[in-house]
Parts: C-alpha cells; sequence; structure tokens
C-alpha cells in the first residue's frame, strides 16, 4: 500500500470515527428541559407559524383557515359516513407528517452515503495536484455536475439534522393542533349513549309494527332525557330510522306520545267525567239538567285535543250536534227559560202586590168591626153589674153572643195577616 492510499484511508477512517462519535452521541439520554409557560406558549407560536408555512408550500391551508373552514361547513361534516372518524384524519396526518419526516432523514442519509466519497475524490485530486504541475482541462471535460454543485452547496450534516428535528417538531405539533382545533369530542360514543340508541330502535320497530300498547308507548316520554344526550349524528339517524318505521320522525312522535299522556291525565278529571256521563243519559235529563251543559264550554276549552275529538264524537251520536254547537243551544234556551222565569216572577210580585192590597183592605174592615165589637162588650159588662136579675140572664146572652163574634174576626184578622205576610216574604 503507498504512502498516498494511507493519507486517503486515513482520512476515510478519521471521518467514519467522526460519524460513529455522532451516532454515539445522538445514542445517549437527552436531558429534558422543563419549559416554562412564556415559553412554552413561544415554542408552541414558533412551531405554529412553521407549520403554517410548510402548509402553504405544500398548497394546503393554514391551521386558522382549517379552523373557519370547519366552523364553517360542521352541519355538512356531520352528514359524513360513519367509517370517517377522527381516528382516520388524525392517522392520515400523523403518516404524512412522519412520512415527511422519514423521506428527509432518507435523503440526509443518502447525501452523507455520496459525501465521503467526493471529499475523498477531492483530497485525492488535490493530493495529485500538488505532486504534479499544474494543467488545464479541456473544457470539454468540463462536467455539468460540477457546475451544479458550485451553485448549489450541500447542507452539512449537523444542518440536515437540525432540519430532521424540526420537522419532527412541525408533525407533533400538526397532530397537537388537529387534537385541539379539529378533532371534535362529539365523534365519540359513549356506552350509555349507545345503550339508550339500541332502546330507541327498539321502540321504533315495535311501534312499527303495531305492538305497542298505550302504556308502552308513554315509555318514549321516559327515554327523551337519554335521547337530548345522544350526539349530532345520533340523532339525525335516529330520526331518520323513525320515520322509516313509524311514518313520523322522532320528536312528532314524541309529541304524540305527550298528549296522549294527557289524554290519560285528562280523563280522570271529575269536570270531563260530568260531560260524559251528561252526554251518555241525555234523553233521560229534564231541561234544567241539558241546560247545564251551557256552564261546561270552559270545561271542554281546557281539554286536550284528542279528549275534545271523544266528547264531540259522543256528542254528535247522542244529541245529532257537536259539543260546542251543544253548549250554544242550551245557553239560548237557559237564557229564554230565564227570561220567562224572570217575567214570571216580576207577574207574581205585581199580582202579590194586588193581593196584599185587596187582603190589607178587608183586614182594615175586620179590625174597625172588631173594635166595634170590643166597645159593645164593655158596654154589655157594665150594664151586666147594674142590672135587676131578671135582666141579668138576657145581658149574659147578649155578652155570649157578641163574644163569639170577637173570636170570629180575631180568626179572620189573623188569617188576613198570614196571607200579607206570605205575599210580601
Amino acid at each position: 500500500m503507498s504512502k498516498k492510499d494511507k493519507n486517503i484511508d486515513a482520512y476515510s477512517k478519521a471521518l467514519l470515527d467522526k460519524k460513529t462519535e455522532y451516532n454515539e452521541e445522538l445514542k445517549k439520554p437527552k436531558e429534558v428541559h422543563q419549559m416554562t409557560e412564556a415559553e412554552r406558549r413561544m415554542a408552541e407560536k414558533t412551531m405554529s407559524s412553521a407549520l403554517d408555512m410548510l402548509r402553504k408550500e405544500r398548497g394546503q391551508k393554514t391551521i386558522a383557515e382549517e379552523e373557519r373552514f370547519y366552523e364553517e361547513n360542521k352541519a355538512d361534516l356531520q352528514h359524513m359516513d360513519d367509517d370517517f372518524t377522527t381516528s382516520s384524519i388524525e392517522n392520515e396526518q400523523s403518516n404524512d407528517a412522519l412520512d415527511l419526516v422519514h423521506t428527509m432523514l432518507q435523503d440526509m442519509s443518502n447525501d452523507d452515503d455520496e459525501l465521503l466519497p467526493s471529499q475523498v475524490k477531492k483530497l485525492k485530486e488535490n493530493k495529485e495536484n500538488k505532486e504534479k504541475p499544474k494543467k488545464e482541462k479541456p473544457k470539454k471535460e468540463e462536467k455539468p455536475k460540477d457546475k451544479k454543485s458550485k451553485k448549489k452547496k450541500p447542507m452539512s450534516k449537523i444542518t440536515k439534522i437540525i432540519l430532521g428535528f424540526i420537522l419532527l417538531g412541525v408533525a407533533a405539533l400538526g397532530v397537537y393542533s388537529y387534537k385541539v382545533l379539529v378533532y371534535d369530542p362529539q365523534n365519540i360514543v359513549s356506552p350509555s349513549q349507545q345503550k339508550t340508541y339500541d332502546k330507541l330502535v327498539s321502540y321504533a320497530d315495535e311501534y312499527g309494527d303495531n305492538m305497542m300498547s298505550d302504556a308502552e308507548k308513554l315509555e318514549l316520554i321516559d327515554l327523551n332525557s337519554g335521547y337530548k344526550k345522544l350526539l349530532d349524528k345520533q340523532k339525525i339517524s335516529i330520526n331518520e330510522y323513525f320515520k322509516e318505521q313509524t311514518g313520523k320522525s322522532y320528536k312528532s312522535l314524541l309529541k304524540e306520545v305527550k298528549e296522549l299522556q294527557q289524554t290519560k291525565e285528562e280523563v280522570k278529571l271529575p269536570a270531563y267525567q260530568q260531560i260524559v256521563d251528561l252526554l251518555n243519559g241525555w234523553d233521560a235529563k229534564s231541561d234544567e239538567e241539558k241546560m247545564a251543559v251551557a256552564d261546561m264550554q270552559s270545561v271542554y276549552s281546557s281539554l286536550s285535543k284528542s279528549l275534545k275529538k271523544e266528547v264531540d264524537s259522543l256528542s254528535k251520536s247522542k244529541t245529532g250536534k257537536d259539543f260546542i254547537d251543544l253548549c250554544k243551544e242550551q245557553a239560548e234556551l237557559k237564557t229564554a227559560a230565564q227570561e220567562k222565569a224572570q217575567q214570571e216572577e216580576e207577574q207574581k210580585k205585581a199580582d202579590n202586590a194586588s193581593k196584599v192590597q185587596e187582603y190589607q183592605t178587608t183586614l182594615n174592615s175586620l179590625q174597625q168591626e172588631y173594635d166595634t165589637y170590643a166597645q159593645y162588650a164593655q158596654s154589655l159588662e157594665s150594664d151586666l153589674a147594674n142590672a135587676s136579675d131578671e135582666d141579668r140572664s138576657q145581658i149574659q146572652s147578649q155578652i155570649d153572643t157578641n163574644n163569639e163574634m170577637l173570636y170570629s174576626l180575631q180568626q179572620q184578622i189573623a188569617y188576613y195577616q198570614q196571607q200579607i205576610a206570605a205575599l210580601q216574604s
């Protein structure tokens, strides 16, 4: 082996040793620097700017633009297939970033492999130039590759490694930014949400098959609290499934079930039962009892829509009229009856007043007659005290007759007083 070859080998060996030392440095555990809050924010800002620059170079939108795009098109994104999940996006973006870093590191490795032979060749040429006189090379022997190398200097190993770490940081920041800005926890279905979803699907199946009683239909009200906690995509799916199985959306069916519940509760109301009882025995009711329907119009107005239909159906079958029309009819009859009763009352009062006046005239006459007989009785008592024995029997007979007349007048006076009092009450 010549001296020149030994020099070349030694230089190559030195380069290889230098590379080995650097690799050993990479294997050593790195000290983790605990960043302050200000440093962390500055690092995030720097990494975010670097990520935006990289995304622009690749023809992509910045993180802020992606965020605005997502908010503007959030409603449309919710209609995407279930297979399109955040995990798949995250994996895709993470893989893209890692592929980019891997490519850069691969290029760095390839450049290192090409660098050593070129440096050896350059050293060899320098050695030959020192030992031999310089000769001008013909222009035709100049290679385009040499011109290219003069225009663009190859990056150093340290620069490439630093660039590699920057790209790794950018990829990590991209994943972090996705988690913070794009990742939506609404896409994660909890076990309780899935359980509620399955119950609603089962409910729609049974309802669509007409296999439910009223009590079972009311169970939808209990499921509504769980429905409110479902994800938006689950709510959309449930509404579509309810339309398919029952012909109604979830909300429409829930409204009907709530009306059914109200109807069940209102059936127990005494006022509703009173209306039903009155209509069921309509033909046997008196006019006064029928007129009571006029006072139930406000009760009817407070009933639910379904109960109103039941009352109208029953009223039409029993009376030939809807309940409201029946109420109006009976209200008119009641008003007419009240007016007639008032007229009769007024006439009665007029008649009574006339009778009272007549009775009072008779009573006054009887009272005067009674007073006359009372005075005569006193005169007879005086004559009896002064009469002889022969006249006493005759006077006593007159006194007895006068007393009978006074008693008869008293009875008549008492009768007319009672009649007047009755007419005035």
